[in-house]
This record gives C-alpha cells, structure tokens and sequence, in this order.
C-alpha cells in the first residue's frame, strides 16, 4: 500500500517493485550506477517513510563520471518553489567508508533551464552511517532558481572520486517550507472505522484541524502485538484501502498522526477487521464506489466545481471535469455512499459560481480560479470552449432530474440549471462556413479564426444533442447530418495549436508560449470530405464509425449519457456499433505485446504509438460492462486480482500502467474515474442512460433522430 501525495513531493515511494522508472541513470568510463533498464532500484527491506526506498549504489572514478536525474510526477509538476522553501532528503548511508565528499552532489531543472550544482556536505548534520540522515537544502542556495516555477528535475552528480563503491539510499525528495507549523501532536489519532471487501481493507479517521499534521501512518498487525508501518496518506485524504494477503484472517490496524518533523502523535486505538471472499457483485460496487470517492474528496471549497490538480499558489478548477464530476456524485448518492444533502450544497455552490463568472454568450473557458473567481487561460490565450461547456450543461440537466422533489432547495437547482442551459447561445458557435456546424472555441481575440469544427462521436455528438434541443437558441435538425456526421479532412498541423498536456493525469495545461501563423486560419484547412459513416470490417467485426486508432475513452464519451441501445440514426445502429467496436479493440490489444499473456487485460490507451510503448487503461476495458458484461466483468476481475496491489487505490484504478517498461501512473483523472462509476452504474442500473433520456428537451431531439432498427 503505497503512498498518494503532496504535489510538492518529488519521491516518496515506487509504486512498482524493482526499479523507479520516473528516474534515468547514466554513466561513463570507468564510473558506474547500478540501474534495472536504466533506472534506480528500488528496495523494501529499507526506507525512512513505508513502503520502500531508492537505492543508489556507484562508483566514482576520474576516468568517467556519472548522474542520477529523479523526474517531478508529471501530475505533480504544478508546485511551484518559493525562494524561501527547502529542499529535504533522507538519506542513509551504508557503507562505512563513504565520506561526506562521497555523497553526490545536487542541481535542479527548472524545464530548460538548470541551477548551480551544489554539495550536499554543507547541508547534513552529524553526519553517521546505517541512520537516517536529514538534508536540508535553502533554495536560496541554488542559483539561477526560478521562484514561482516548477521543478522538473532533481539530478544527483558525481562528486569526489575516490575508485570505490558506495551504497545509499534516499528516501522522501520534498519541497517544504521554510518554518512549517510545529505544534506538538499530544493527543492520540483517531482511527474511526475499519472494514474490508474481498481482501481490500478500508480504513476511514477524523482528522483535527491541527496546522502542524503532515501525515497520517498506517500501522498493520496479524497478532495484535507487532505493528508494522506499512502506509503513509496526507491529510486531504479521509480514507485508504491496504490490500492483504488472506482471506478468513484477523488484522489489527492502528495509525498516528505524523508531522513535518516525522514525529509521530500516539496511537489510536486499534481496531480488527477479518476478510472474506466477495462476490462479482461486492467487488463491482467496490470498485464504483472507490471511482466516485475520487469526486467526494477532490473539489474546491469555494466553487465547488471538480479541482484536477492541487496546487499551492491557485485553485484552478476544470468546467468539463465538473461535469464528470456531477454525474459521479449522482451516482454517490443513488448507492448512500455521500448524502443527497451534501451534493445539492455542492451543486448550488457551483450554480452560483457559474452564475457570476465570466462567459460569452453562455459558453464558459475551460478552466476558472475557484479562488478568484475569474477564467484561467492557456498560454494567456482568452478562449471559450464549447466541448467543456457542453460536457457541463449536460450533466447539470441530468442532475436536473434527479433532483426532482417539491422542495426549496432542490427546485432553487432545477431553477439555476434551467437559466444556464437556456443562456447558451448555440447559434454564435457555429462555423463560418458551415453554419450547421459547431465550433470548438471562441476567442474574443481573433474570433473563430483558430477554431475547428466539431464534428464525430468523441467530439461533437454530444454537444449537437444539446444543441439541438436547445429551448432557446437551437441548431437545425440538419446540424446532425451537416455538423455532426460529417467528416473533415486533415489539418494543417503547423496551424493547429498541439495538445499542451503535461502528462496523461494532467488537465490544466502547461504556460509553454505558441505562436499561431498570421496568415491562415484552422477552418481554411479543414476540408468537408463526407460523412463520418464507413463500411470497415477490422479483426471480424463491421466498424461504421472510426478505426481503432484513437482511445476508445472518447468512443465511449457519448455513451455515458446515451444509451445505445435501439438507436439507429438510417445509416448506423449504435448498440451495435458499440458492441463490434469493443469487440474488435479487445481482439487488436490481444495480438499486441502489451506485456500480458491474459486476454482479459486490455484496453490500449495510446493505440497509435509508432514505438509500441502501449499504456493499457483499466478503465477502457472496465467500461465494457455496460455494453458488453461478461467482457467487462472478467476484465475487472483480472485486473484486480493481477494488478491491483499496484493499480487500485481509495480513488479507484490508476490511469494506466506499462507491463512492458515496470511502470505505472500515479495519478487519475476525471474522465477515468467517471467512465468506470458511470458506465458500471449503467450496467447495473442504468441510472445515468434514464436521467438524460427524461430530460424533456433532449427527449424531443432523441425521438427525431433515431428509431429502433
């Protein structure tokens, strides 16, 4: 059971055994760094916080020299340094002959740019070996720093060369502040609630509202009489799970609470807990139920619209996130697992907030400051952005229906949800060259000038269906066939603005400056070359939409909402569609080398990757399960009983993982978490596919459309 974290963590544990892939080692001549496939070892025999440690093993020679860079976790990267923080880093060292000019020295990476390179000597007291050594590095040490950005690498360089072999180990690489809380934890934690499904164990604690708490530690016992430390959580986090090894056994569990000096507060008591064997049933709401945690727990206060990353300096909050986060809450209280009480506060908070911030003409930018209340721009680049909006209206008219009772509050929603979906203003959205077709974004800079046109199952059904059944500004019925079905041609990619992600877990996007060309704009570049509809027949199975070249994440955007079933639009049946294309994506990752050897794990996540470094998504291959259950039901079973003590957490599966390369995200993201709560909700209930075919307006476009086969 390994740790979540700060962003300002930059190590803290590996999730995979064996080797640290988010570290690079490089040597030359007669130096030396011991590696597994270029990367640092990892071992659980020793660490300073559980469950284990890095371990740099070297030799520095004057005929070679040597460095270790450790990467900032991609979904971590929004920490940005004050000039008063302080680097620390445990460190323990082994061998007895290893001297303080022994240790290797340090350097930071800010992107392109890199500080000094600084010994570690001056920065250790009382140096000794075989103990944990406490390095404590002023950031106003390294020059050339840039306060207010983001480390993106810590590298460790060859130092002294003396011809001989080291042995140390580095634990817990942290930014902290300079003169942190150190109120004395004097009273005992409180371990509140402990209960187990299959072999997961939750525990659940109170946590006071003490500014100097750093962490929570985990302690587990099969005797009631030896603990061992097994987990550290921080304090935004209300619950974990710990995976154990039996079923029909006791285990004893108590934690502490731990502070920014690593001192502990007494025990809680200590609560037991003895697992059994679930059922495909219990498993299954374990898995949903951990999904949507993800959205109980991660928010902002302010605005209460779904918070991707946690940062020190903003809280920047994503509109299309929100949406997902909306329908995962519905389904948090249709299963009690949050009261119907708490999501309508959060959903009249974000009413609220959407109600004042800045718009155009009801569409909203990506992101906010929940804080501030203003728009957050990429690049600085003033954009509105219709998928986001869309993603948003929609989940806020299912939320419409549920909230469905002769109540003030639940009628004050209903009320605000209405005056939001009736302010959008399709008809300014749409292409200038086709007015049946929807644009992504609005600038009030340059207008659509840059913008594209939406069209397809990721990208525009569902924001036609909306469009369409708008009661106040709607497309034309023609907007399916015009805008929706219809295929453009290629782009320009020197034209196009590219994805500014930094990582797979990142949502808000990085500051890195683009420059657009003066002369052309993106829509003179997109060419109407029919309609989106095709005849393939790949791995057996008729494919009418797409190709299998794409995450079927954004084929199965649409089918959050819309039920597939019985639709059929005169050129395609859509719960057939779905069927074949899960099919036929199942059979293509099976031929692939994705490091596996059972069918049921599946679900490449970047299919179109030249070099074959495949990523497989847990929730590509869960979400079959609405459409096709014993397909998805296997696949959780085996992702589960395979990999989850690496993959799944209180939050549900971890994005991806790479059986080929040793390694594993270690962050989530919204539309993951989503995909998986939602779509097995729809298997078993089908809550989410009856509360969008309720909502009158889309109901009316719904019946226009399609008909049964």
């Amino acid at each position: 059971m390994f740790a979540q974290t700060y962003p300002e963590v930059v190590f803290e544990n590996s999730l995979l055994s064996g080797n640290y892939a988010k570290s690079i080692v490089n040597y030359s001549g007669d130096s030396w760094v011991q590696n597994v496939k270029k990367n640092l070892p990892s071992t659980d025999s020793l660490f300073f916080t559980p469950g284990n440690s890095l371990s740099l093993r070297y030799l520095s020679s004057n005929a070679g020299n040597w460095n270790v860079t450790l990467l900032n976790d991609r979904h971590k990267v929004y920490y940005q340094v004050l000039a008063n923080d302080v680097l620390t880093i445990k460190m323990y060292v082994q061998t007895a002959h290893t001297k303080l000019k022994s240790l290797p020295k340090i350097q930071l990476i800010q992107g392109d740019s890199q500080t000094n390179i600084l010994e570690l000597a001056p920065f250790i007291d009382d140096f000794d070996h075989d103990t944990w050594l406490n390095v404590e590095i002023p950031l106003s040490k390294f020059s050339d720093l840039k306060a207010g950005e983001s480390v993106s690498e810590v590298v460790l360089h060859q130092n002294m060369a003396d011809e001989m072999t080291h042995q140390v180990f580095i634990d817990q690489v942290e930014f902290l502040p300079k003169n942190p809380s150190r109120v004395k934890l004097s009273s005992g934690a409180i371990l509140s609630q402990v209960s187990s499904v299959d072999k997961q164990v939750e525990l659940q604690w109170q946590l006071p509202l003490t500014p100097s708490i750093r962490y929570i530690k985990i302690y587990r016992s099969s005797d009631n009489i030896d603990f061992k430390p097994i987990a550290i959580r921080p304090v935004f986090m209300q619950k974990c799970y710990d995976l154990v090894d039996e079923f029909d056994k006791t285990y004893y569990y108590k934690i502490a609470w731990v502070d920014y000096d690593y001192l502990e507060s007494p025990f809680s008591v200590v609560k037991e807990i003895k697992t059994k064997p679930a059922s495909d049933l219990e498993l299954s709401d374990l898995i949903k139920q951990a999904n949507v945690n993800y959205f109980i727990e991660n928010y902002d206060i302010n605005s209460g619209l779904f918070l991707p990353n946690k940062s020190n300096k903003r809280a920047i909050v994503s509109i299309e996130e929100s949406g997902y986060a909306i329908l995962s809450l519905l389904i948090g209280v249709e299963n009690k697992q949050i009261s119907r009480q708490a999501v309508l506060m959060r959903l009249d908070r974000m009413m609220k907030f959407l109600s004042k911030v800045q718009h155009h003409d009801g569409v909203f930018t990506a992101f906010y400051d929940g804080r501030l209340g203003v728009p957050f721009y990429r690049n600085n680049v003033q954009e509105y952005d219709v998928k986001a909006t869309a993603t948003l209206l929609e989940a806020m008219l299912v939320a419409r229906e549920y909230f469905f009772k002769d109540e003030p509050q639940e009628k004050s929603l209903r009320e605000a949800v209405t005056a939001l979906w009736q302010r959008t203003n399709w008809t300014k959205y749409t292409s200038d060259t086709n007015p049946d077709a929807l644009i992504d974004k609005w600038s009030s800079i340059d207008s659509n000038l840059y913008s594209k046109k939406l069209s397809g199952l990721e990208d525009g059904l569902s924001a036609y269906l909306l469009a369409m059944s708008s009661p106040t500004f709607p497309l034309s019925e023609a907007s399916y066939k015009n805008g929706y079905a219809r295929k453009y041609g290629s782009t320009d990619s020197s034209v196009i603005a590219p994805s500014l992600i930094m990582g797979n877990e990142s949502s808000v996007k990085s500051d890195l400056q683009f420059i657009m060309p003066d002369a052309v704009s993106v829509e003179e570049h997109q060419i109407e070359d029919s309609l989106i509809f095709e005849d393939h027949i790949l791995y057996g199975k008729k494919i009418e939409i797409g190709d299998l070249n794409s995450s079927m994440m954004g084929f199965y955007r649409p089918f959050l909402t819309l039920d597939p079933r019985g639709k059929y639009d005169g050129h395609v049946d859509y719960g057939q569609l779905v069927s074949n294309y899960i099919l036929a994506y199942k059979r293509r990752d099976n031929e692939l080398n994705l490091g596996s050897s059972y069918t049921d794990i599946w679900g490449v996540q970047n299919p179109a990757d030249s070099l074959g470094q495949y990523l497989v998504n847990p929730a590509i291959s869960i979400g079959a399960v609405a459409f096709e259950k014993e397909i998805g039901q296997k696949s959780l079973r085996k992702f589960y009983e395979q990999y989850a003590p690496v993959l799944f957490t209180q939050y549900g599966f971890r994005s991806w993982i790479d059986l080929k390369n040793n390694d594993v995200s270690d962050g989530f993201t919204a539309r993951n978490q989503a995909t998986v709560a939602i779509l097995m909700e729809n298997a078993k209930s089908g809550l989410i596919w009856k509360l969008y075919d309720q909502i009158p307006e889309i109901n009316a476009t719904l019946k226009k459309i399609y008909q049964k086969k």
